[in-house]
Parts: C-alpha cells; structure tokens; sequence
C-alpha cells in the first residue's frame, strides 16, 4: 500500500522522512486511521480523543492507531499533535450500504422480563469500553476466521421492517464450532452470554481500542486472561440477534466503531 502523507505542503520526495505520515491513503467516515511521527514520544487530539503514541521496534517511528467517526462528512479534519502542532488530514467520501433482515420478533421488542437483563449488560460494556490500558496490540491485525466474510461494516439495516440500526462490525460466514482467533494481542475483558449479541468475548489491546467477537457457542477463554495473536479464544455459533450461524466481528477505538476489513489489509 502506498505509504502518502495528507499534508499538503510535502513533497512525494521527502515522505520516506515525512515527520507525519497517514494510513490508509485516503481515509474515510469508520476507517481506521493510523498516524506515524519521526520523533517521539508524541500525544496528540484526533475527533477530541486523546492519542498515545508508541514506538515501532523496526521504523522507530512513533504510531498511534484511531479510527474516523462513522457519522463525519467528508472534508477536511484536525490532527492537533503535543507542542502545538496542527495538522489537516483530508477524510475522503464514502458510501455505505442499506440492507433488510429478519429476526426473532424479542430481539426487536424484547419482553419486560429481559429489560433488566438487557439493562445491566449494557452497564457491563460501558464499563469494559471505559478501560484504558497500556499498548498491548503489535503488527497486523489478523483476520480472527479463515471463512469468507459476509456482511459490511456500515449497512444500514431494517429488522422486521420498523427497527433500524447501523452494522458496526464485519461478518465471517462460519459453521458452528469454527474456531475463533485473537485478531492481535490484548487481554480479555468480556466473555459471556449476553442478550443482543449471544456468545461474547471483548479483548483490550490498549490504548481504548478493543476488538469484539460475537454469537459465540463456546468460549476457550476468561475475563482477565491475556491473550497471544491467534490464539484460539471461542468457538462460533448462532446465538444472540442473529439470522444464521456466523462470527460479527466488531473493532473499537474510544467510543467510535472501524470498518475491520480496512484493519486487517493495514501493514501497521
């Protein structure tokens, strides 16, 4: 992939020295964004989110890995590095698709006696995506099934034709009992049945961003336990808002949900 930097002012001469380079190329609304200093240790503001960078054993470059608001409009954005440094970073257009399902009628208008359920699991991933730990995560981000992949991220969906909700993950068609890896290094915070998304591990890789594995059957890990990079973590499964059997797999950074097919091509 063409390593170009957004700023406007450097020539294509010099970005083998650019003291700020940009991943990918042309970043859209819900990409991940990766940006890479010459000189460090740096912080920074991106989309009022703070930025922690770290230093690349094989570049020594500093890099700090985001991602870009789903709901942002193209134009151009403001990367505010530490010391006063501002910078323009040029978000790109980007279409994403509307799709229909079907799903059970209580995923859509969950009875009374789940509300509580639904309540305090919700109060269990705000508090998990609410943790900020050191930089786990190290290299690519692998894909976490060797299946093809399905669904988007970004659709627009329609459930049972009235409840509307955006897809913020990417799906892996997968028979149930496929084996589910770690997408990179972390530790998990998360592995339960929950209501909603059935089967689910959260890992924390560090520095806010986490990845999410969803309609799990079975699970090879538990809260607290660090993980490798492939390491088998579940199994997949069909259970939660689901249409079939198949793995969601989400990513994470502060608050705002990335496209993971764009990820998992990054050389990071």
């Amino acid at each position: 992939m063409l390593r170009r930097t957004l700023l406007a002012a450097l020539p294509l001469a010099a970005q083998g020295t650019a003291p700020l380079r940009v991943l990918p190329e042309k970043p859209f609304p819900g990409s991940p964004i990766l940006f890479s200093v010459a000189d460090g240790p740096a912080s920074g503001t991106w989309m009022e989110r703070p930025l922690t960078f770290a230093q690349d054993e094989k570049t020594k470059r500093w890099v700090a890995l985001a991602a870009v608001n789903y709901e942002l409009k193209a134009g151009p954005q403001i990367l505010e590095l530490g010391g006063g440094g501002k910078h323009t970073v040029q978000i790109a257009p980007h279409a994403y698709r509307t799709g229909r399902l079907t799903v059970a009628p209580r995923f859509v208008s969950p009875p009374k006696a789940v509300l509580k359920r639904i309540a305090a699991e919700r109060e269990i991933k705000k508090t998990a995506f609410a943790t900020r730990s050191k930089r786990a995560w190290a290299g690519p981000f692998a894909a976490p099934a060797g299946t093809a992949r399905t669904s988007p991220f970004g659709t627009r969906r329609t459930y049972n034709g009235k409840t509307q909700s955006v897809h913020q993950g990417l799906d892996f068609g997968a028979a149930i009992g496929t084996p589910i890896r770690a997408s990179n290094h972390g530790r998990v915070l998360i592995a339960q049945e929950m209501y909603y998304e059935g089967g689910f591990v959260v890992l924390d890789h560090g520095d806010g961003l986490f990845t999410l594995y969803m309609h799990l059957s079975k699970f090879e890990v538990a809260a607290g336990d660090a993980v490798e990079k492939g390491a088998v973590i579940a199994a997949s499964g069909s259970s939660g808002r689901v249409t079939g059997p198949h793995l969601h797999f989400g990513v994470q950074w502060q608050g705002l949900y990335m496209e993971p097919g764009t990820l998992l091509e990054m050389a990071l």
